[in-house]
Formats: C-alpha cells, structure tokens, sequence
C-alpha cells in the first residue's frame, strides 16, 4: 500500500505539473466529444476521494486532456488540513524524483553519441561497483529464525538495470528487506549531505537486495545513472543537462 501511495502523489503531481504548464490554454469540451468516458473519469474522483478519506493525502489536483482539450479538471480535498482550506485548482505542490526522467534521458542521449551501451556494465565506469554481493534469507532450522547470507552476484548490474530498478540496489529507508535496512544506515548511505564520490563509496559497502537483473525494486539505482553520465560525459550531471537538454529547448 505505502507504494501505492507513493505512486499515486507522484502521479497527481505530474498531473499537477501539467495543469500549471496547459490549464489555461487549452478549451474544455466533453469527455465523449474525444472518445472518453464521463462515468470511467468519474472514477478517478472516487478513487481520490478514497485515499484522502484513508488519510493518505489531504487532497489533490488531478487534470486530463485529450486532443488538445481538457475533459476532466478537479480539485479535491484540502491544501491545508490545519485551516480546512479547500484545495484550489492552482495549488502548487512539491515534485519528487523528477530528476529520474532527466538522467534516463541523458544517459539514452550519450548511448546515441556512440558513448553508452545500456548493456555495459556500470563497473565499466565505475569499478567500485563491480562483483557484488547479493543478500539471500533462510530459515534456520535450528533456531526457526531468519538467517542472512551473501553470495555472489551472478553478473555485473549493467545500464539497463540502473534505467528500469532492477539493479538490486534500494533505499534504505523504504525496502522492505531488514537487513538491507540495517547495512544502509550502517553505512549511511544516502543522498543526502554527500558527494556523489562519496555517495558510490558508501554503496559499494553493502550487498545488494536482489539478483541484478531479477526483480524491480523502486532504489538509488538513478542516483547511479547520473554518476554513470558524470564519468562517460566529463560533466556534472546538472552541466550536462544545461548544455545538451535544457538549454537547447530553452
């Protein structure tokens, strides 16, 4: 559910994002007039409604447009849960993560300069981070306990694992795996108050969660693309991004 929940803030602050950058350009016209449907809209409202009955959000803006006309635009909830303040239309809301798409989106830049593979592995640029542990539980049969153990990795993480979380890597604070849990504040890995030097040097201590390449789990693995960027680019991740992406679209 805490997934879930994220997934949902992200989404209705994507969709937020996007009613600041259309809202008032573009004219409204009925759902059916685009080849959508009034009682399936209806249905993100419930379901809005839901998760802030539940408590998960106070509330939330959610915008839908189809060929250049909007056919759903609400406001639900409240800004405030102090005041009551009802949420209007315009409220801003504070974006996460939103420097993922960015740096998947300079690394597929730099594997069309010939400079990338997605298939390579990371430790091609960033040795520390090559021939990893993974860790595995079991019961003991003694004790009836879970045990932890390291083994191997069976191959390198590569650019892709990093693109799609299926590096085996996570963060600390959200996996559900005890043990990582442990190690990660054990080794205070973060992204917070770190250098990216620092940052990798701190991940290359701790074992990863899963088999790379074997199972998606929402982690730091995007921190390590824009490290991956940084090496093969000879730029800081936000210089290139200045220079190659944001500047030329102005």
């Amino acid at each position: 559910m805490k997934r879930r929940s994220v997934a949902l803030v992200t989404l209705i602050s994507l969709v937020v994002f996007a009613t600041q950058v259309w809202a008032q350009g573009l004219p409204a016209a009925k759902p059916e007039q685009v080849g959508l449907s009034s009682e399936r809209l209806e249905r993100v409202t419930r379901a809005l409604r839901g998760e802030i009955e539940a408590g998960k959000i106070p509330g939330a803006v959610a915008l839908v447009a189809r060929k250049g006309q909007i056919v759903y635009f609400e406001a639900i909830g409240v800004r405030d849960k102090t005041s009551g303040e009802p949420m209007p239309k315009d409220a801003i809301f504070r974006l996460y993560s939103m420097t993922k798409p960015f740096a998947s989106v300079a690394a597929m830049m730099l594997m069309e300069d010939g400079k990338l593979l997605i298939t390579d592995p990371v430790s091609k640029f960033i040795p520390q981070l090559g021939k990893r542990e993974v860790v595995v539980s079991q019961v003991n049969a003694v004790t009836g306990k879970i045990d932890y153990l390291q083994v191997p990795a069976e191959r390198d993480i590569t650019v892709q694992d990093l693109l799609r979380h299926t590096s085996g890597l996570v963060y600390g604070t959200f996996t559900p795996n005890p043990r990582l849990k442990e190690l990660y504040q054990k080794n205070g890995v973060t992204w917070d108050g770190v250098t990216p030097e620092e940052q990798i040097e701190r991940l290359s201590k701790v074992p990863l969660a899963h088999q790379p390449g074997t199972t998606w789990e929402y982690s730091m693995s995007t921190d390590v693309l824009g490290r991956v960027v940084e090496k093969v680019s000879g730029a800081t991740l936000g210089r290139f991004l200045d220079e190659r992406l944001f500047g030329p679209l102005k």
